[in-house]
């Protein structure tokens, strides 16, 4: 009966036990449940963390890159180097074709010359001039002006290839004035092709002018226009003196919004020399006519001696071709003058300049352009024409030794003393 009723105990007890043991098992598998839980939710947290820290430095490294490079581009330009020769700076000074002294006068239209956008290989430009000219007058000189641009063969610029017509007569150009950017991209030539009519002139009549590009494949040639120059002698016309400067001379001096030289060229670097007369003022009047391509911005300046004339190129017959014409006695003086265009932070071509001085009397225009009189009122002063010789402004103004300094002091000495030894006592009274 004890045995058994031990044996039910020691039953109970591993019964017990037993229950226990489940029981703390399951508690501690719960327990581990939750903290596997937990360390499970830390290792997820730490990598989405690790994944947003690398996406934003992928994206700090992407921004650096991005920020580099734009400097890159901002600077390059900058640190760049200018080309060897760039044709956009001043580097060819009109050129002095005639310069003389007649009665008459001088005239300059561009007819109903317009701008011509892409000539390509059989296509013709046309235009045409009426002149007008007083009664009695006779053409001295006529000369005929093409001033085009803009000349390549798909992107790379070529001369063109023009066959002209004047009324009707095939001509070949006397003179060939030209210029380029000559680097980078849009290295395109322009230029002035001086035509000599004056066989073709006799007078007043209506001018037809024909300019066909007879060049290869799809090149093509734009023009600006066509001017038709004439010098005429009028007995009754007014005494002058006058000056026909031609070329062709690429400017560019424009910059960008924050006023950096985009093509290497500032504007002290962008003045061309137009015409450099030698005059003995006064005179009656001084008229300057300006010619230049593609110019069309207030900015750009007429520089006569130390005066700047602004309005030059006011897009006036048309913004492709300016033709100014103004009076400019005032800014004139006696001795060498200079009278140049200043591009301003504009592309722009000078293509032609005529002076005129009008004066009272030929002999004054001689004695003007000499700086010398004469001792004989009768004395007949012989024009350039008259002798058959082209007179420049450099002669017209004398050796270089009259200009130099002292001279007429020391040639007035000479002439005082040769006076006293050839007379002994009488004074020669020099003039300076």
């Amino acid at each position: 009966m004890q045995a058994g009723s031990m044996e039910q105990k020691e039953n109970r007890r591993m019964a017990y036990g037993i229950k226990k043991d489940l029981e703390i098992n399951k508690e501690f598998k719960a327990k581990n449940g939750h903290y596997e839980g937990k360390a499970k939710n830390r290792h997820k947290g730490r990598r989405e963390k690790t994944r947003r820290v690398g996406n934003i430095l992928c994206l700090a490294a992407g921004l650096c890159c991005l920020i580099t490079v734009l400097c890159c581009l901002l600077v390059a330009p900058a640190l760049a180097q200018a080309p060897e020769n760039n044709g956009y700076v001043a580097d060819k000074p009109l050129e002095v074709y005639s310069h003389d002294m007649v009665q008459g006068g001088l005239t300059y239209t561009v007819g109903n010359s317009y701008y011509s956008g892409k000539i390509y290989p059989g296509d013709v430009y046309s235009v045409s001039h009426n002149v007008n000219l007083p009664e009695g007058a006779t053409v001295k000189l006529a000369r005929l002006y093409v001033y085009w641009a803009w000349s390549a063969e798909g992107v790379t610029g070529r001369y063109p290839e023009l066959n002209l017509s004047f009324n009707g007569e095939e001509l070949e150009p006397e003179r060939e004035y030209s210029d380029r950017k000559g680097w980078g991209i849009y290295d395109y030539p322009t230029g002035t092709w001086a035509y000599d009519v004056s066989a073709y002139v006799p007078g007043s009549g209506t001018f037809s002018t024909d300019i066909k590009n007879k060049g290869p494949g799809a090149s093509y040639v734009c023009f600006n226009g066509a001017g038709l120059l004439i010098v005429y002698m009028d007995p009754n016309g007014k005494y002058i003196e006058y000056w026909v400067g031609e070329g062709a001379d690429e400017l560019n001096s424009q910059v960008d919004e924050n006023g950096n030289s985009l093509y290497y060229a500032t504007s002290n670097q962008t003045i061309c020399e137009l015409l450099m007369p030698t005059l003995q003022l006064p005179v009656r009047s001084a008229t300057l006519w300006t010619v230049t391509q593609s110019g069309n911005w207030e900015d750009n300046t007429l520089l006569v001696n130390e005066e700047k004339l602004s309005g030059i190129c006011n897009g006036k017959p048309y913004p492709d071709l300016d033709i100014d014409v103004r009076e400019i006695t005032g800014s004139l003086k006696s001795g060498e003058n200079s009278i140049l265009l200043q591009a301003v932070g504009d592309y722009v071509t000078p293509s032609g300049a005529f002076l005129v001085l009008e004066n009272d009397s030929l002999a004054e225009e001689a004695q003007a352009s000499t700086g010398k009189t004469s001792g004989n009122p009768e004395e007949t002063y012989i024009t350039p024409e008259a002798s058959g010789t082209e007179t420049s402004d450099t002669e017209s103004s004398g050796t270089e030794a009259e200009k130099a300094p002292g001279f007429e002091f020391i040639s007035t000495f000479v002439l005082l003393t040769g006076g006293k030894i050839a007379s002994g006592h009488r004074k020669q009274k020099g003039r300076k």
